[in-house]
């Protein structure tokens, strides 16, 4: 059984939701390699070691893939919406939410926004505009 924060999350991503609800990005480093990784995993997907921290991330990267989601994947998600894998400055990537009009394309500079949805602040990123 996995252990549980007070809001529900899994122990192991409980910093991260708690960063996300201060409108902050992390993403965990490995101590052994320095490896960047997301999503947070026991050890490190690398070098297997399980000495790693969450650090701060800028927030900024850019779309390596995009499309628009038509079903919504649960309660209190309204549909069309994007959604996109971002490739963050520090190395690595995450699957998010991609908002704006239009929406950023694949190969466009973004920078993290937040939504609150269900009780829960999530990371989405928006086009930086020039």
């Amino acid at each position: 059984m996995t252990a549980v924060d007070a809001a529900g999350a899994p122990a192991l991503t409980a910093p991260f939701w708690a960063a996300a609800a201060r409108h902050e990005l992390v993403r965990p480093v490995c101590r052994g390699c320095g490896r960047n990784f997301f999503t947070p995993q026991v050890a490190c997907p690398a070098c297997l070691s399980e000495d790693w921290a969450y650090e701060p991330s800028t927030g900024r990267g850019r779309v390596y893939s995009a499309t628009v989601v038509h079903r919504p994947p649960g309660p209190g998600f309204a549909v069309p919406f994007g959604l996109g894998i971002v490739d963050l400055d520090e190395g690595w990537s995450m699957l998010a939410t991609l908002v704006g009009e239009p929406l950023p394309a694949i190969g466009a500079a973004v920078e993290i926004t937040w939504e609150e949805r269900g009780g829960r602040t999530l990371p989405a990123f928006r086009e930086v505009r020039s």
